[in-house]
């Protein structure tokens, strides 16, 4: 479900980047209008001191009739805005806002005893894909590969564990790599372990998948996905020509609309994925809630690669889950924490605090970041404040490149000087922004 044209012309440049698909499609039903309205939700009010004077970078604009997604002028990329922000960087805050700032009746995981494990070579460098196994006196309680940035989280409490400490874990190298298998006992929050024999290699692989909300209101976004895409993959390309990269598209909607969910696997082949992209229209909805969870879920049926690959989704959604679906939800970005996926999801116009929340879990289990559009475009509807002190606004097509960038170079690349349109919360040059309370968080 989507109002603002801001949530795609990003990803839609995103998608580009690789190319991408198989078909294959699930679910049916009747088709009816997307009229719904998200709850208000104006979210923290930015600071007076915030620099920037907030101007569109592209120009204003408006947002087109609904309609099928191919009548509508084809809008000029470059111009949708975004900031992003990571709470396992900001973990204490973010358990304040799970306290303090969350929706009631949508539980989250127990996240509060998190682990992160960091898995590197003998030059401390990250090694991507080495398969952990972590075991207490019950049994497994975690298999999952690393990051590209060697990293991997252990909720004790979520995954089963019988008691806060007493464990032992199994690191084994990437697929291709020669050594052996190291196994160490662990204690504290941080588990740094270093596999002798491996080598830290980049990836060479690249899969993204783009999970899109197809409801009525999501009309201009598909638009300005498609006017991106051809951006976004020749600068992927050129940056990264040495990358197998490959695309699939995860099209969803609400039970009772045309289809539930409509699925496109991997494909190199740009051409392919274009066709497959451009052939999808926005319709259906009807009430707030969509089928996310099932949306979401639809991304474990695809051919993932297991080798040195960087795996992403990107999750271009208006709208949360409906209140019944929100465990189901919670189990699919799970699956994909243990599948060595991240997930970045990507807040449009019509996102209010339930969306948001969901989102924002998605990504923390999975090491992602949440990127959220911004008004400064001036393009579609308003856009809630997220419930973040602290955030930089790019154009949403760097910001998405980047992000891809980051997951291949197995560490975060920040935005430079020139992308900054506007910051909210005073950010310093080192990335710190210091609150009122005089606590400290990070972009």
């Amino acid at each position: 479900m989507k109002r603002t044209l801001l949530g795609l012309c990003g990803l839609a440049a995103v998608l580009a980047l690789l190319a991408a698909c198989g078909t294959s499609t699930q679910d049916e039903t009747f088709s009816g209008g997307d009229s719904k309205s998200p709850p208000s939700s104006p979210g923290p009010t930015p600071s007076p001191t915030d620099s920037g004077a907030g101007s569109p970078p592209g120009g204003g604009g408006t947002e087109g009739t609904p309609g099928t997604g191919t009548g509508s002028p084809t809008p000029a990329p470059g111009q949708l805005t975004a900031g992003d922000w990571d709470d396992n960087l900001n973990f204490a805050f973010f358990q304040q806002y799970l306290t303090g700032e969350a929706p009631q009746g949508l539980p989250a995981p127990h996240t509060a005893d998190r682990v992160i494990i960091t898995v590197r070579d003998a030059e401390g460098r990250p090694i991507p894909n080495a398969r952990v196994s972590v075991k207490d006196a019950g049994g497994t309680r975690l298999e999952a590969p690393t990051a590209t940035d060697g990293r991997l989280l252990f909720l004790p409490t979520y995954d089963g564990a019988q008691a806060s400490e007493g464990f032992s874990v199994t690191v084994t190298p990437p697929p291709g790599q020669g050594g052996e298998p190291l196994t160490t006992p662990v204690e504290g929050s941080a588990w740094n372990l270093t596999l002798p024999g491996a080598q830290a290699v980049l990836p060479s692989e690249l899969d993204v998948a783009f999970v899109v909300d197809a409801t009525g209101s999501m009309t201009d976004e598909l638009s300005y996905l498609k006017a991106e895409i051809q951006g976004i993959v020749d600068t992927v390309r050129s940056t990264y020509p040495d990358i197998s990269a490959r695309f699939a598209l995860v099209v969803y909607r609400d039970d009772g609309d045309a289809y539930v969910v409509r699925s496109f696997d991997f494909t190199s082949d740009l051409g392919t994925f274009r066709q497959r992209l451009e052939a999808q229209s926005a319709d259906g909805g009807g009430d707030y809630p969509e089928a996310m969870e099932r949306g979401l879920g639809a991304i474990h049926q695809l051919t993932w690669r297991t080798g040195n690959t960087a795996r992403l989704t990107f999750l271009v959604a208006d709208a949360p889950t409906h209140t019944q679906s929100h465990p189901a939800f919670l189990r699919e970005a799970n699956r994909a924490r243990l599948s060595g996926i991240k997930v970045y999801p990507v807040a449009a116009s019509g996102v209010a605090d339930e969306a948001e929340y969901q989102m924002r879990l998605a990504a923390q289990l999975t090491l992602g970041r949440y990127l959220f559009l911004t008004n400064d475009s001036g393009i579609g509807d308003s856009h809630a404040e997220p419930h973040i002190p602290c955030y930089q606004v790019q154009l949403l097509r760097n910001l998405i490149i980047r992000a891809i960038g980051s997951e291949l170079s197995g560490r975060r690349l920040p935005a430079s000087g020139s992308d900054v349109l506007r910051t909210v919360g005073n950010p310093s040059q080192d990335g710190s922004c210091t609150r009122q309370d005089g606590t400290v968080t990070y972009l």
